[in-house]
């Protein structure tokens, strides 16, 4: 069995990092901060994308590149494994990978300083595929190294965004309630309250 985890509101809660971080480039751009809400919703696209939406009048690539150089101390700051994912990952008896919307390399850094690097056979990037969430890329990529099937995959993500893309690679996904869109924004899938219950889930679907 392969399950796939989301980074960001999934693993580790970022939403604070994220938030600052995107309003810090804006402000050195030249260009209005976005109230925390719309960038909390957009968490899980590209950058290009989120500043294309939420700062038109902006250049989408140099807002990019100056959040990408002033990220590192607010995420040291801010960003915390959630409680129960250590002891969630330690059991699981499975092929585990992670597909985010973060580069390959920020997601490599992330999941080192997190110490859980190590649970993880295959760590993927938005850059590390032609099409990001929620096209089905990253699943395809990440089956594709690990030998594994749809019907053998699992994806667990936080948002739309992330069990979109499972639906679109033919994998079945679970919602975790406790980061960007909460319960009511995936109530087409099901959805953990807690890493308990997540563990719970992912067992009868490995079933």
């Amino acid at each position: 069995m392969l399950i796939v985890f989301d980074l960001d509101g999934t693993l580790s809660d970022s939403s604070a990092a994220i938030v600052a971080t995107f309003q810090e480039a804006c402000s050195l751009l030249g260009q209005p901060e976005p109230r925390p809400g719309p960038i909390e919703a957009r968490i899980g696209l590209p950058l290009v994308r989120m500043f294309r939406e939420l700062a038109p009048g902006g250049d989408p690539h140099a807002l990019t590149e100056a959040y990408k150089a002033a990220y590192i101390p607010h995420d040291n700051r801010l960003t915390r494994v959630y409680p129960g994912i250590p002891e969630l990952l330690d059991q699981l008896d499975a092929t585990l990978a992670i597909a985010t919307s973060k580069t390959t390399l920020g997601a490599e850094r992330s999941v080192t300083r997190a110490g859980l690097r190590h649970h993880f056979d295959v760590v993927l990037g938005f850059d590390a595929v032609a099409n990001p969430k929620p096209a089905p890329d990253m699943l395809l990529e990440a089956m594709r190294r690990t030998g594994s099937s749809p019907g053998r995959t699992l994806m667990v993500g936080d948002t739309t965004f992330d069990l979109e893309m499972a639906d679109a690679a033919g994998v079945r996904g679970v919602g975790v309630a406790w980061g960007s869109h909460g319960r009511e924004g995936l109530d087409r899938w099901p959805v953990a309250e807690d890493p308990s219950e997540l563990a719970g889930l992912l067992a009868a679907a490995a079933r």
